[in-house]
């Protein structure tokens, strides 16, 4: 699987620290890329790219967030190959970074990056329930969260060859977000990232992800930025991360 779920960023590697960049859903390598090129070379970036998008279309998508998550752990191990490990998730894919690092235990990342997204535990009050609506009304609510360009709306083959890795995406955050499951607090340290006018997460939605670690909470505001900070500000959560590297 790493060799398809896993794509390093730049040729070279060294031993050092591993980040595993999580992009937010229905997206893939190049939604990270910038990111992933601004950290470069230590941390050493790999994007996680899930099925049913990119060089993975024709690979049904996976609505079942635990079980990614374990599978991720796994091809993670294998490819850090004992390097330490960062997991950093931007929006949904925060969440799936929070459930790999619950899944690598007994090992511990050395730090969880969580970009533009409310903690596990919280109330719900993001759009992502919005997975089973109709079309229009789905991709509609997709361009407002920041992940389509409007234009699209008028591109019903790209909507159509997109939609299944998308609406997977949705579902599976919105059915473990609204789930039974035990929030269990990570080991590993807890970095949190915010636009200032991002106004689909409040403060307080980021300051719940300190009940998620002992190993304590960091959090970085980029100023005059919103929602998608992997496209509008890579060179700056980049340079969050790295701050909070310990």
């Amino acid at each position: 699987m790493s060799g398809n779920w896993l794509v390093d960023l730049v040729p070279a590697r060294r031993p050092g620290r591993v980040a595993y960049l999580f992009p937010h859903a229905g997206a893939g390598v190049s939604a990270v890329l910038a990111l992933g090129r601004a950290l470069a070379p230590d941390p050493h970036p790999v994007a996680v790219r899930l099925p049913g998008r990119e060089a993975l279309l024709d690979d049904p998508p996976i609505a079942d967030l635990p079980a990614v998550a374990e599978r991720l752990a796994h091809a993670i191990r294998a490819h850090a190959n004992g390097d330490p490990i960062i997991l950093c998730g931007h929006s949904s894919g925060a969440v799936l970074a929070y459930e790999t690092a619950r899944a690598l235990a007994p090992e511990t990342a050395v730090l969880l990056a969580a970009s533009a997204q409310q903690a596990p535990g919280t109330a719900v009050r993001t759009a992502a329930g919005c997975w089973d609506r109709p079309d229009e009304e789905f991709f509609a609510q997709v361009v407002t969260d920041g992940y389509l360009p409007a234009e699209l709306l008028d591109a019903p083959d790209v909507l159509e060859m997109v939609a299944p890795a998308l609406r997977a995406d949705y579902r599976a955050t919105h059915e473990y977000l609204t789930g039974t499951a035990a929030w269990t607090p990570l080991a590993s340290p807890i970095l949190t990232v915010r636009g200032t006018e991002d106004l689909t997460v409040s403060e307080e939605d980021i300051a719940a992800w300190s009940a998620l670690t002992t190993g304590g909470r960091t959090n970085a505001l980029i100023d005059d930025a919103g929602h998608n900070l992997l496209r509008d500000r890579p060179a700056e959560l980049a340079d969050a991360l790295r701050r909070a590297l310990p």
